[in-house]
């Protein structure tokens, strides 16, 4: 098996089959803007649909792209379809899909079905892991016959969104966490100014190997884990954790551990 960090997005090998993973894209977020009475044009899905398309391009053009046949008895397809479309086997969403808390807003039901039709042209499953901002989303799930979990366990992982803990997810074939809903970002100073990126947080906890993802999110790079409490269900010791930065053109660089970061 083999993690691959691309952007703000992880690329899971399981043997031939493929799963990408994001977390928190926090889509209707203009649209909650606009009920409060900001009228902010900046086109939110349209960039992140961008985001979206350079990861798929990177995984075309850089992997020997083949679905594996678990997939294709899971959705029933021949070996001729596969080969015609797709890129990733599945794509698993972390949680925090939609923003708005208590009801759906009109630019969120479109918006997240747009984005759901726009990866069914990518791989062959979708996965959504619920997270807090998603208490209403299954009117538009289930329209568009894609399932909402409160976690998924695939061979040894855990896929989470981590404002919640489950006993099952301590069982000890399962070897890694997948953890959204944190934001993590961390700030890089100098001399003259203070800059703040998007970065996975990398460690151990009860013997499981742990990677926190960054947000989708477009609006704000996240809460830097050495001000802020990252909100999440378990009492990690963050300072031991590795950083690895996202940069400019689906880069991540390894900053080391976050203690050592001045």
């Amino acid at each position: 098996m083999k993690i691959e960090f691309i952007g703000k997005s992880l690329l899971i090998e399981m043997g031939n089959e493929k799963v990408l993973v994001v977390g928190d894209l926090h889509l209707g977020y203009e649209g909650s803007l606009h009920e409060s009475g900001y009228n902010v044009p900046i086109n939110l899905y349209k960039e992140t649909i961008k985001d979206f398309d350079k990861i798929f391009d990177y995984i075309r053009n850089n992997k020997k792209v083949k679905l594996s046949k678990q997939t294709v008895g899971e959705v029933g397809l021949d070996d001729n379809n596969l080969r015609s479309g797709g890129v990733v086997d599945k794509v698993v969403i972390l949680g925090d899909l939609k923003h708005e808390f208590g009801k759906i807003l009109k630019d969120e039901w479109k918006e997240i079905s747009d984005l759901l039709d726009y990866l069914k042209e990518k791989c062959k499953k979708i996965i959504i892991v619920k997270g807090n901002h998603d208490v209403i989303i299954e009117p538009i799930t289930k329209k568009k016959k894609v399932g909402v979990l409160d976690y998924w366990i695939y061979h040894n992982y855990c896929f989470l969104h981590g404002d919640r803990d489950f006993s099952d997810i301590y069982d000890r074939e399962i070897k890694y966490w997948i953890i959204g809903h944190g934001h993590p970002a961390i700030s890089l100073r100098d001399k003259v100014k203070t800059e703040k990126y998007k970065c996975f947080l990398v460690g151990k906890y009860k013997g499981k190997k742990v990677i926190i993802v960054p947000s989708f999110f477009h609006v704000t790079e996240g809460s830097d884990v050495r001000d802020y409490d990252l909100g999440l269900a378990w009492n990690f010791e963050l300072k031991k954790f590795g950083v690895k930065i996202v940069g400019e053109n689906l880069e991540v660089l390894d900053f080391g551990e976050l203690r050592k970061l001045r």
